[in-house]
């Protein structure tokens, strides 16, 4: 009977925290603001259609100006200092926008114009990965190298003292599981996704830092982000160039 009660209460626990980590979850994910700004679209949508429908005005008038709601949406990213989200979503706002008196018109042929420029980045970060030191105490048996081109790399590093490593994927993919490596204190793996994607797999409790510059791109932690103080710290930094870097716990 006794243990019978003790089972259930385990549960019970479990099922609390279960909760509480996907409450968490959903608070990080959850952004009050961008759903402010949709809910106001939406109403001023219909009001307009509404409106156009009665004869009361010419609905194209107002509907050529659907970029503000870019605009609106990159600053509504500004309280979670999503910086590159909200610059990034701005200036396509402003791109798009009809032609105002005080500001420069700016057509869409000028700024794909400089597309090969984002090249020239990619080749600045590998120099800068390549010229920059090593992680602290960084070996061949506790740090990795992986290169992708045009192909995909799977590693598994299982070291019982992870000093980091660097991962590159041009227009390619790269999956890095690290659920079977400890740190002792920190790691940094440097990493550049140039028209690709680099998957990184760590085990629960880990701390991780991101400082990946993404041009383009897009950077996503889907860990869940419960790791006391004092724990393992996953440096991640570099650059996702018209790609990916995403780092999550292993499936199962």
């Amino acid at each position: 009977m006794f243990d019978d009660r003790k089972h259930k209460v385990a549960i019970h626990i479990d099922e609390e925290a279960l909760r509480d980590l996907r409450h968490r979850r959903r608070q990080r994910n959850d952004n009050p603001w961008t759903r402010l700004v949709w809910g106001c679209a939406i109403l001023a949508a219909g009001i307009i259609g509404w409106l156009d429908h009665t004869g009361q005005l010419n609905a194209s008038d107002y509907f050529r100006w659907w970029p503000l709601i870019l605009i609106a949406l990159g600053l509504a990213h500004l309280p979670r200092k999503q910086w590159v989200t909200t610059v990034v979503l701005a200036a396509i706002g402003i791109l798009f926008l009809p032609a105002l008196p005080f500001l420069p018109h700016v057509r869409v042929s000028m700024i794909l114009g400089v597309w090969p420029l984002l090249i020239s980045a990619g080749g600045v970060t590998l120099m800068r990965q390549a010229l920059a030191p090593a992680a602290k105490d960084a070996r061949r048996d506790n740090s990795f190298h992986s290169v992708a081109v045009m192909g995909g790399v799977g590693r598994g590093v299982a070291s019982s003292d992870f000093a980091g490593g660097d991962a590159i994927a041009v227009m390619a993919g790269c999956q890095i599981n690290l659920a079977a490596a400890k740190i002792t204190s920190e790691a940094v793996i440097d990493v550049l996704a140039f028209w690709g994607g680099i998957e990184i797999h760590v085990p629960h409790g880990w701390r991780i830092e991101n400082h990946v510059l993404a041009i383009l791109g897009g950077v996503v932690d889907k860990t869940d982000g419960n790791a006391p103080a004092g724990a393992p710290t996953l440096i991640i930094r570099g650059s996702a160039i018209m790609g990916g870097v995403e780092v999550r716990h292993p499936k199962g």
